[in-house]
């Protein structure tokens, strides 16, 4: 019983940064960086 536990503990994990809430935050962060892009891309080239 434990050990399905366990696994399915582990099957619930992002396959990356081992957290959601660190995958959640990488999204943020990235979506803001693209956004402040377009945002100076336009300025520059209005």
């Amino acid at each position: 019983m434990i050990e399905s536990d366990n696994q399915e503990e582990l099957d619930d994990r992002p396959p990356i940064l081992y957290s959601w809430n660190n995958l959640y935050l990488l999204v943020l962060v990235a979506h803001a960086i693209i956004i402040l892009l377009f945002y100076l891309f336009t300025r520059a080239y209005s």
